[in-house]
């Protein structure tokens, strides 16, 4: 966890990034000092100081930049900043909350607001939105569906992230397949063909280049096990109070990603494999020629910029499972809410609505190669051709209309850590402990029951 508490001196180190102080005169200032009246008689006494709270996971130059705009077209305003570690918020949010010590403003990963907003911990936002004109219509669908809970708004979609599949052109070429087609995502049993053709083993049987690992903990990509469920039509929950974990198009989803591991030489080795990757910073055993195919967000196009330029490498959206035409993805990112508690929300929803602006969404995806929530800002030329992609680039934001999200549910992430994380229900699978259907099985009991203690306490 880090802290800043920034000065307002620092705005002119920042005077020269994406928002500019032409779009700051746009922004009426909260509580500016009044001009001395005509006659010489002394002015107004200047607005008291105010603090507002600010509380991020990440995205710290982007935050730092806009604090400190805020801070310079309002001196009456000062911006405390706290950013921390992925995950490592939410809980002391809570805390916070009930200590009457509640930030003003989070950015927070989208899918946990309705946990967070179900145990009483965010402000609901209904009012913010009539009262700046947000429309729904104007942000990506699963962006804006993962901030409401119960019919009730309480957060605003700020960035998000696309899931795709990447394939080493020069790999595939070397075998003698299409480099320019992509793999067959829509026929799971090619796949488990393709993954065990491309996998390459020394003479030891060590393994040179790992065709494919459908299991994002490993180094092996990000996002995937999703994916794959919604290839399937697979779906975890039945409604609000029921968990669906023993689906069986998810006993389906485990029995063909532990068909992949199997083609590949088992779960130990992609274990044994990728526990030999260096972890310096800016690694990626893709990039690094060590893996043929992976499903991964679309932040790997500024990584291979940086790091491994001239790669030859494809990009693209997961097909349904038996489909040639119909495509599926994941929409994960961030949004921007209000703990409850906050005090001064007039204040805080000025605040706020800068923050989410279409400008404030457009600096962060040109800093982080994100992909914004806002329609507008997401296909505009400025972000389409920051990266150094740009075709790539609006295939990925474009992907967001008909992307999914992880359930809206107050067990959320529990669902999270049993289906992606490692040594829960996905692994008791993957490394031969169970079978899908008992894995399923023991996942749903788990669900199920945090799920009835939740709906008993409210």
């Amino acid at each position: 966890m880090r802290t800043t508490a920034v000065s307002r001196r620092t705005f002119l180190k920042y005077s020269a990034g994406a928002l500019g102080v032409t779009a700051l005169a746009a922004c009426a200032p909260v509580g500016a000092p009044a001009a001395a009246p005509a006659g010489g008689e002394a002015a107004p006494a200047a607005a008291e100081q105010l603090t507002l709270s600010f509380w991020s996971e990440g995205a710290a130059e982007w935050a730092e930049q806009m604090n400190a705009q805020y801070m310079e077209a309002n001196p009456n305003i000062n911006i405390e900043f706290v950013t921390f570690q992925w995950g490592e918020m939410t809980p002391k949010l809570m805390t916070a909350s009930a200590g009457g010590t509640a930030p003003n403003i989070t950015r927070q990963d989208r899918f946990r607001m309705a946990g967070w907003a179900g145990r009483g911990g965010a402000e609901p936002l209904d009012s913010f939105v009539d009262q700046y004109g947000i429309n729904a219509e104007d942000y990506w669908p699963a962006t804006w569906a993962e901030g409401v809970w119960q019919g009730t708004v309480y957060s605003i979609p700020f960035y998000t992230d696309g899931r795709f599949v990447f394939w080493n052109k020069d790999i595939f070429a070397e075998e003698g397949l299409d480099p320019d087609a992509p793999p067959p995502t829509q026929d799971w049993e090619a796949m488990v063909d393709l993954a065990a053709r491309l996998t390459k083993t020394a003479d030891d049987g060590a393994v040179d280049i790992m065709g494919f690992v459908p299991s994002q903990m490993l180094g092996y990509g990000n996002g995937g096990d999703y994916v794959y469920a919604w290839a399937n039509d697979g779906e975890f929950m039945k409604d609000d109070r029921t968990a669906w974990m023993d689906n069986p198009k998810l006993v389906e989803t485990l029995q063909w990603q532990a068909d992949v591991i199997e083609a590949v030489g088992g779960m130990d080795k992609a274990a044994e494999y990728s526990a030999g990757w260096p972890t310096i910073a800016g690694f990626s055993p893709f990039g690094a020629g060590n893996l043929a195919m992976m499903v991964s967000g679309d932040w790997v196009l500024m990584d291979i910029s940086k790091y491994y330029e001239g790669m030859n490498f494809g990009m693209a959206p997961w097909h349904m499972r038996g489909s040639d035409t119909d495509v599926t993805g994941f929409a994960g990112g961030f949004c921007l809410a209000v703990p409850a508690g906050a005090p001064n929300l007039d204040e805080t929803f000025a605040f706020l609505d800068v923050l989410a602006s279409r400008d404030s969404q457009v600096l962060q995806a040109v800093l982080g190669q994100s992909i914004p929530c806002l329609k507008e800002a997401a296909l505009s030329d400025e972000v389409v051709n920051s990266s150094p992609y740009p075709e790539l680039r609006r295939m990925a934001n474009e992907s967001m209309e008909y992307a999914n999200f992880r359930p809206i549910t107050p067990v959320g992430q529990l669902i999270q850590d049993l289906w992606t994380f490692p040594g829960t229900g996905r692994d008791w699978v993957l490394y031969g402990q169970k079978s899908p259907e008992q894995a399923c099985a023991d996942m749903q009991a788990q669900v199920q029951q945090q799920l009835d203690e939740f709906w008993a306490s409210v």
